[in-house]
């Protein structure tokens, strides 16, 4: 009954998600290794880097599309997605960008890459080469993962047991998901009535900030 219910939750979240610019994906499509979503974050550099795509084609031949995923995760593995959805990725004189963030000024060709941003929802992303957890839900721009969430409904478990999840059965060592500042910007404990986050885990020695967020 309680899974039953926690599966009513996570459809009413995702229903929520896509009523608002997500695109639902499947965790099969999420590359462990690398953890990325390669297809968006491909399709978003050839919408809006098309030129730096085809000097990187002439590179790379065919395995272009796995030698640029390769070369992001290593770039973010060094120095963090927040860093790389700032700035520029270059890769032997080619530069691309991996996101567009909400032009403060009309420009149309800043627009055309905003609107260009993939938004992506996956569910129960089995996220780990070491086992078979997987997380409620993840949360993807253009490929990059920004956001775990866990849920639980009041009527079965607390909030807390999501909490726990993140501090004992969701370990960030190994995991460039989970690890702090290599992906995830941010992750959620989510019930009916409570909302608690925090930017880094550090399983059950967790010394840090929890938040929780009134709604």
């Amino acid at each position: 009954m309680s899974q039953h219910k926690e599966i009513v939750f996570e459809n009413e979240v995702t229903k929520l998600l896509k009523a608002n610019g997500y695109i639902e994906g499947n965790s099969k499509n999420y590359n462990k290794e690398l953890a990325l979503y390669p297809d968006d974050l491909i399709s978003y550099i050839k919408n809006t880097s098309p030129k730096a795509y085809e000097k990187m084609s002439k590179m790379y031949g065919a395995d272009v599309d796995n030698a640029i995923c390769k070369r992001v995760a290593k770039q973010m593995d060094m120095h963090g997605s927040l860093h790389f959805l700032r700035n520029e990725v270059k890769d032997r004189g080619a530069k691309f960008k991996l996101c567009q963030f909400k032009p403060e000024l009309h420009n149309p060709d800043t627009q055309t890459k905003y609107d260009a941003n993939i938004l992506r929802v996956v569910r129960q992303l089995y996220y780990s080469t070491n086992n078979k957890n997987s997380i409620d839900l993840v949360l993807f721009l253009n490929g990059i993962p920004i956001v775990t969430i866990e849920l639980k409904t009041d009527f079965t478990q607390a909030v807390e047991v999501a909490k726990s999840q993140y501090k004992t059965d969701r370990l960030p060592k190994g995991e460039h998901l989970l690890e702090f500042k290599k992906r995830t910007l941010v992750h959620f404990a989510v019930s009916s009535d409570e909302v608690w986050m925090t930017t880094k885990l550090a399983g059950a020695n967790f010394k840090g900030q929890v938040m929780k967020i009134n709604v």
